[in-house]
Order: structure tokens, then C-alpha cells, then sequence
């Protein structure tokens, strides 16, 4: 016997969900400073960049046709009905809703990312453009209902949450699918050149460094000359290889020297051969 879920279960559920979905949101948003944060953000506006160019050219070709046949007399007093309020409320106003939902949906839920296949990103476009679609026809609703209670008719608020906002909605998701295209093949061209500008340093590094095994031996330090015995010094025994003891080294034969006479007693000093003979006594007689 299974139990049947509470309502209060549903609504904790729920509530863990939106809390889950904010905190998400809000680390997508303290991302955004980091480098794939800001190329996410490009190639958000790369996206929506060619939906924008795309509605003004359109919105310009058809305020100039609306211009050429303008008269003042048939069309209402309304700034709406005139050339420019229809050329700012076909650009501006009414595809407001899908210009912003489309560009969070981009930048926080689906971004286009250069690791991504072209159908992946294609398919990440065709969800922005259905959820900016779907903010059309909510939208809609307040116009809507009051062109049903102005017209007494309340087919106009199921045209506005129809046929208006699906076939805008069509259009818009198409040209926001090319601008996907364009900014994909952009930022997969931009990680693509980042790479190559890294690769060469790499290159030269592996290149400098020379191959083989004796390439990994580190070359021994260079050991200091011994020093040389000075005279009189007798070198120490030194045990070869095999153990036997070393000859001790032939030192050179020392130079004679002259002893040198000590201070005082040089020749110049001695006045004793200059000194008469002694007087002879006559005790030798």
C-alpha cells in the first residue's frame, strides 16, 4: 500500500528546488568575473548582437516604407501608430521580453562554451529562443486582455498569447540560432589561437633541451685542482683503486742559499783590519 504525498512534501520540495536554482544563479553570476565568465558573456552578446542588427534593419526598411505613405488624417492620434512608434515598438518594445530572457538563458543556463559540438550549441540556441518565446506569450497577456475588453472581444488575448508571440517568436529564434553559430565559431577560434600563441614557447623549451639518456644524468660539478705541497711538506699516503698505497710525490731539490750574516757584523762595520800591529815586549827572546 503506497502512501500518497503530502502537499506540504511538494511544497518543501519545491522550495529546495527555487533555493537550489538562486544559489546556482548567483554563483553563475560571481563567475562571470572570471575569463570564461567574460567569454561567456561575449558570446552572449555575439548571439543576441545579430538578433539586435537583424530587428533594426527590419524595423528601419519598414519605417521608411511607413514613411513614404504616411498620412496624418486616416491613422489615430496614438505615438504608436505613427513611423516612429511602430519602428520603436517593433525594435525596441514588444521583442524586449525575448531579447532578455534569451541572453540569461545564454549567459547563466546555457552557455555556449568552445568545448561544444555545433548540434550541443545549436540545441542550447533552440532552448533560449523557445524560453525567449514563452516570455513573449506572458507578456502578452496584459495587452492582450486589454485589447479584449477595449474591442469587447476576447479573441485578441488569444492572439496574444498565439499566433503574435509564435510568429515573432519564430523569426527571433532564428536569427538568434545564426548569431549562436557565429559566436560558437568565434570563441572556438579565439581558444584555438590562444593555444597556438602558448605553443610555441613550449616548443622551444622541449627543443632546447637535448635528447638521450645521458640528457637526464645531470652534469657533475667540476671539482677544485688539489693544491699543490709547498716544500718541506711531505704529501700524504692516498689509497688508489686497488687498494695499494701511493708513492709519495718527488719533491724538487731545494736551492743553496747563502747564509746571510747577521745584522750589525756586515763588512762595513769592521774597522779592526785598519788597527796597528801590537808592540812586541821581548818576552819571546
Amino acid at each position: 500500500m503506497t502512501s500518497t504525498p503530502q502537499p506540504d512534501a511538494a511544497t518543501d520540495r519545491s522550495s529546495r528546488r527555487a533555493a537550489v536554482f538562486l544559489r546556482r544563479a548567483v554563483s553563475e553570476v560571481r563567475g562571470l568575473r572570471s575569463d570564461q565568465g567574460r567569454a561567456r558573456l561575449l558570446a552572449a552578446a555575439t548571439a543576441l548582437g545579430v538578433v539586435l542588427v537583424a530587428r533594426f534593419a527590419l524595423g528601419l526598411a519598414a519605417l521608411v516604407g511607413s514613411a513614404l505613405g504616411y498620412s496624418v488624417t486616416p491613422w489615430p492620434s496614438d505615438f504608436t501608430a505613427t513611423p516612429v512608434g511602430q519602428f520603436l515598438g517593433s525594435f525596441v518594445l514588444y521583442p524586449f521580453p525575448f531579447y532578455l530572457v534569451a541572453f540569461v538563458v545564454l549567459l547563466l543556463v546555457r552557455p555556449i562554451d568552445p568545448g561544444l559540438s555545433l548540434p550541443r550549441a545549436l540545441r542550447h540556441g533552440l532552448l533560449a529562443g523557445t524560453a525567449g518565446t514563452v516570455a513573449l506569450a506572458l507578456v502578452g497577456i496584459v495587452p492582450g486582455v486589454a485589447a479584449s475588453l477595449s474591442g469587447g472581444t476576447w479573441v485578441n488575448l488569444a492572439l496574444y498569447l498565439t499566433t503574435i508571440p509564435f510568429a515573432a517568436g519564430v523569426v527571433d529564434t532564428a536569427l538568434l540560432l545564426v548569431g549562436v553559430v557565429l559566436a560558437w565559431h568565434a570563441s572556438r577560434t579565439g581558444a584555438a589561437a590562444g593555444e597556438t600563441v602558448a605553443g610555441p614557447d613550449g616548443d622551444a623549451i622541449a627543443e632546447e633541451a637535448p635528447a638521450g639518456p645521458s640528457a637526464a644524468a645531470p652534469h657533475p660539478a667540476r671539482e677544485p685542482a688539489p693544491a699543490q705541497p709547498e716544500a718541506g711538506d711531505v704529501a700524504p699516503p692516498e689509497d688508489g683503486p686497488a687498494g695499494s698505497a701511493r708513492p709519495p710525490a718527488v719533491l724538487p731539490p731545494a736551492l743553496a742559499t747563502r747564509p746571510t750574516p747577521p745584522r750589525g757584523a756586515s763588512a762595513a762595520d769592521d774597522w779592526s783590519r785598519f788597527a796597528p800591529p801590537a808592540a812586541d815586549d821581548g818576552d819571546g827572546r
